[in-house]
């Protein structure tokens, strides 16, 4: 299943959470900091798209709108997720 983020401006009742984070709003980067600081491996070889193996999440921060960027030009927050079959990542 994949989660999307309602779009620039607009404004969505469904939260998506993971942990005590909303996925589309909170930093991506704090997101990530918390997977790892429960022990789990966090593949941001490409840091558009952040995949977490072993539990089968997928991180997109890919957009082609006006949203908040960091210093290396990506947005601050997720723009996607992925929630897959345990097993589906494993090929990376």
């Amino acid at each position: 299943m994949e989660l999307w983020w309602p779009g620039e401006s607009r404004r969505s009742t469904t939260r998506v959470l993971l942990g005590d984070h909303e996925v589309f709003t909170d930093p991506a980067d704090a997101i990530l900091a918390d997977l790892r600081g429960r022990g789990r491996t966090v593949d941001d070889e490409d840091p558009e798209s952040v995949i977490v193996p072993g539990v089968s999440l997928g991180f997109t921060r890919q957009t082609s709108q006006a949203v908040p960027r960091d210093g290396r030009g990506l947005p601050v927050s997720f723009t996607s997720v992925l929630v897959a079959g345990r097993n589906y990542y494993d090929f990376r």
